[in-house]
């Protein structure tokens, strides 16, 4: 039996028997699916009952669609010459159209506040005037096509009845069409101010449709009952025949992959021959076979659009398509030989392209690393008398030969010429070191390129550092400024509260409620200047990193909802919702779990002086993976405008009331920011608009 089954595998004649019967099978499979494609099979795959099917429906709800823009949205030939008809829209597409050709993109181009306004600026708009008109007018024509397009092809829609009232007005096809008879057909459709009802299965019953613009617009629809019953026999024609078609196309495709298989098993067999047996054509590169087979195939599929496109006869389509199945299974078989004979590595082009290019690179830079590192390397005096005694022996050969001293001449003028410019260059490096040296700080080197390129860009880069140095030194000096301003007015303010509380007592002529008043009063400022003495203390003790940090794994969900319900009386009484979003997973870092407190304490207490009353305030957990890092963020909206940037809102006695009339002390962010760094962390501020975006980031624990 194997024996028997070897000779039939081996029999030249089996081979192409099976490969002509693969090309005809898979070519009556393309055909037959063509075929079920060209009887819309969307309309017959989906059911055997024509009332059911997709088709019946859309033709239903085409022509109540078409009814609705010929009676209810256009209405007739005055009112879309009146232009009512045109949508807004339209027009402000087109005015947006124009907008766009003159590069203005928002209302702050036209000084407008809004994109409504850009649109009903009635002094921009006037010089367009003319082009709106025609635009308007090209609507109106279109409007004006679709109508009588809609009109005609209601007219000529086989079987259909309808009547229709919009706002009173009646109308119907045909003009002795009843209600009742319409109603009493197989295959109706009622619309009725926004509730539908039908007598086909698939369409929802009194499920709104978002066609009608007006409310009060009822249609009924109505279908022949003699076309439907005509419909009824053709339908189940044609669908008897897509089933046979896909029948065909299902048989076919089987047969076609058994015939492919039984190729591929005889493929590379010979009798009385051992070993794979290799065709002239598997000498071709593979992948060069693979690409000329996918031009090919293209040029076929695209001749076998244009037949289709230009409705040329079917047998010529079918024709081309077997001449592609047959290469692509001559492709498929010489592949099949050669995964079988086991050379697949040895007959890719590209791979063998690869391995030459990498060993012609590999022995070109072998060359020049050993050219470099036997002669020129570490030695600019080999590299430039190599120059001159190449330059020198062409000098001297031009002595014998009149040609190469030509071209030497010549050489020796571009030289001096190439030297004249650099020469010319080096004057102007001195020129700018000079200004940069009398002061001008912020002038730039430009037009140089090799080495003195290179040196021009150190020389710029040396202007910037000053420069750097010069602003970083004004911001000092200003910050100074600003440090003992700000400390002696919140000094001298409790101050002056507290001398004038005294004198008011040492007066005598109070009574006891009086008295209790501006005791309170030296209470309250002597606290605020304990308080403000507190915060410069901590301030000095966290910038200069003198204070004991314990490090330790933190968690950092724990902490926050401790911090929290030990604040909880403050929070409640703060008018803000806070929003806590925790991490699904565990969130340890590695910190000092006091310190890190102090900062979170810092951020909540910041928040409770200047966020908005009856606003949300967010605090969220993420990770960064990639980095190990942790991150909590603050979010609030603050109460006060924010005109003041992140980097100075976190400078000493910074706030962000600029008045400077609220409790804090404007060391607080400082603090923070001190803190987290001496943990190895880091105080992140973003600032957008009344946005206020605090962020505390620290490694994660291990």
């Amino acid at each position: 039996m194997a024996t028997k089954l070897k000779t039939i595998l081996t029999n030249q004649k089996f081979k192409i028997v099976c490969s002509f019967l693969t090309v005809v099978l898979i070519t009556i499979s393309f055909g037959a699916l063509f075929e079920a494609y060209w009887f819309n099979w969307d309309y017959l795959a989906n059911t055997n009952n024509y009332l059911e099917s997709a088709e019946l429906e859309n033709k239903v709800l085409t022509a109540y669609d078409n009814i609705d823009r010929v009676y209810n949205f256009y209405q007739s030939e005055e009112n879309i010459r009146a232009g009512n008809a045109i949508k807004p829209e339209a027009i402000e597409a087109y005015k947006w159209d124009i907008l766009a050709g003159l590069d203005i993109v928002d209302p702050d181009d036209m000084g407008v506040a809004t994109e409504s306004e850009m649109l009903t600026d009635a002094s921009f708009w006037e010089p367009y005037a003319d082009e709106l008109e025609a635009q308007k007018k090209q609507l109106i024509n279109e409007g004006l096509f679709q109508y009588e397009r809609l009109k005609k092809e209601l007219e000529q829609t086989q079987g259909l009845a309808y009547i229709i009232d919009s706002k009173g007005i009646k109308n119907s096809q045909p003009k002795e069409a009843v209600q009742e008879d319409l109603l009493n057909r197989r295959v109706n459709f009622t619309y009725n101010k926004g509730a539908i009802s039908s007598s086909l299965p698939n369409i929802d019953q009194f499920e709104p449709l978002d066609y009608a613009v007006e409310p009060d617009f009822q249609v009924i629809i109505g279908f022949d009952d003699a076309y439907i019953a005509q419909r009824e026999v053709m339908y189940q024609a044609e669908r008897l025949e897509f089933l046979w078609l896909m029948s065909i196309f299902i048989v076919s495709l089987i047969l076609a992959a058994i015939c492919t298989l039984l190729a591929c098993i005889s493929a590379g067999r010979k009798k009385d021959r051992e070993g794979v047996q290799l065709l002239p054509i598997d000498a071709f590169w593979i992948d060069a076979h693979f690409l000329l087979l996918l031009m090919v195939e293209t040029l076929v599929v695209a001749a076998i659009v244009f037949f289709y496109d230009q409705n040329f006869p079917r047998v010529d389509m079918l024709m081309l398509f077997a001449v592609g199945a047959a290469l692509g299974l001559n492709f498929l078989l010489s592949l099949v030989r050669i995964l079988k004979d086991g050379s697949f590595g040895e007959r890719l082009l590209f791979l063998k392209l690869i391995r030459m290019t990498w060993r012609f690179i590999k022995a070109q830079f072998k060359k020049i690393a050993s050219y470099y590192n036997d002669v020129m390397k570490g030695s600019s005096t080999v590299k430039r008398f190599m120059f001159w005694a190449m330059l020198l022996v062409v000098l001297a050969l031009s002595v014998q030969v009149p040609i190469l001293g030509i071209c030497s001449f010549i050489c020796i003028i571009y030289l001096l010429y190439w030297g004249g410019r650099k020469a010319k260059k080096y004057d102007g490096i001195l020129e700018g070191l000079e200004r940069i040296k009398n002061g001008e700080v912020d002038y730039k080197l430009t037009g140089f390129d090799g080495a003195l390129g290179e040196l021009a860009e150190g020389i710029n880069a040396i202007g910037d550092g000053i420069s750097l140095a010069v602003s970083e030194e004004v911001k000092s000096q200003r910050l100074k400024t600003e440090l003992l301003t700000n400390v002696s007015h919140d000094i001298r303010t409790p101050l002056t509260s507290i001398i004038t509380s005294i004198d008011l007592l040492k007066n005598g002529n109070l009574n006891p409620e009086e008295k209790q008043k501006y005791l309170d009063i030296l209470e309250n400022k002597a606290h605020r200047l304990k308080v403000l003495t507190d915060d410069l203390f901590e301030a000095a003790k966290a910038s200069s990193g003198n204070i004991e940090v314990e490090f330790q794994a933190v968690d950092m969900e724990m902490l926050m909802t401790q911090g929290l319900g030990e604040m909880e009386e403050e929070l409640q009484n703060s008018q803000l919702e806070f929003i806590t979003q925790y991490p699904k997973d565990l969130f340890v870092v590695t910190a000092d779990g006091r310190l890190i407190w102090r900062v979170i304490e810092n951020l909540l207490f910041n928040i409770l002086k200047y966020a908005q009353k009856e606003s949300r305030v967010y605090i969220e957990f993420s990770k960064c993976e990639e980095d190990k890092s942790g991150m909590v963020i603050f979010k609030n909206i603050s109460a006060q405008p924010l005109n003041i940037s992140p980097d100075e809102l976190m400078e000493r006695f910074k706030r962000g009331d600029e008045t400077r009339n609220s409790e804090g002390s404007g060391l607080g962010l400082a603090i923070a920011k001190d803190l987290m760094t001496i943990q190895q962390g880091e105080l992140k501020l973003e600032i957008d608009g009344d946005l206020f975006k605090a962020a505390i980031i620290l490694p994660l624990a291990e």
